[in-house]
């Protein structure tokens, strides 16, 4: 486990989730560090003392995010070990984290957050059993997300393989899951959403699950979301 950096002022620390019968998906952390060396967390990992220890060099950690719903395990070990951090999540997170003094504030409250000035956030309406926000870092061009998209290039073994195919994202490309198409109760609101994260200048995407697009995302998006949105697939190459 390493703290590595993406880009200027933008680290990563990569993980691996470990689901039953031996599918194993990469999960990534981002940190941003934003003026006054105070540090935004984007989907906490589990961390060993000397990357804790690596990130604390970076600066002061001052916000833990949980993106939606399902990134929020190690967030509990996150605050423990940066008390004074403010945690973020979506609405409903504080109902599935009960742990005594846990306060989490709702990203879709917030009416301009402390990072605003660095990072955008768009929230993923229209499907409340996940209630992603994705960011973009403006300085990098970076957009980062959880499980909006993955690209995982290369599975960890047979069994990862076929759960990515089965869910419609596999063979190493950018895709949303055919999950959405479940998980999407207003299609019309998901679609306004992802309207104005394509308005972003994306060049660089950082997924949560799978390898960082390191130049030229934006271009890839419409068709990497069309099972969100509902726009027509890109014929073959």
């Amino acid at each position: 486990m390493t703290l590595r950096a993406i880009a200027d002022e933008l680290w990563e620390v990569t993980d691996e989730i470990r689901l039953p019968g031996g599918v194993r998906f990469p999960l990534r952390m981002t940190v941003a560090r934003l003026p006054g060396r105070q540090l935004w967390l984007h989907s906490p990992v589990r961390l060993d003392p000397a990357t804790a220890a690596a990130i604390d060099a970076l600066g002061e950690v001052a916000h833990l995010v949980a993106p939606n719903l399902f990134h929020h395990l190690h967030l509990p070990a996150a605050a423990a070990r940066w008390p004074a951090a403010r945690v973020w999540g979506p609405a409903g997170l504080d109902a599935k984290r009960r742990e005594p003094g846990l306060r989490i504030d709702r990203l879709d409250d917030v009416t301009r957050a402390p990072w605003a000035d660095v990072i955008d956030q768009v929230a993923i309406d229209g499907a409340p059993g996940l209630r992603e926000t994705v960011f973009f870092h403006r300085a990098t061009r970076s957009m980062l997300c959880t499980d909006l998209m993955f690209h995982v290039t290369a599975p960890a073994n047979r069994r990862t393989r076929f759960a990515l195919w089965l869910v419609g994202a596999g063979g190493g490309q950018l895709a949303s899951s055919r999950v959405w198409r479940r998980l999407v109760r207003d299609r019309a609101a998901a679609r306004a959403a992802l309207g104005r994260v394509l308005a972003w200048d994306v060049d660089r995407l950082v997924p949560a699950h799978g390898e960082i697009v390191a130049a030229g995302a934006r271009a890839a998006l419409p068709h990497a979301l069309r099972r969100i949105t509902g726009a027509p697939a890109l014929p073959a190459p």
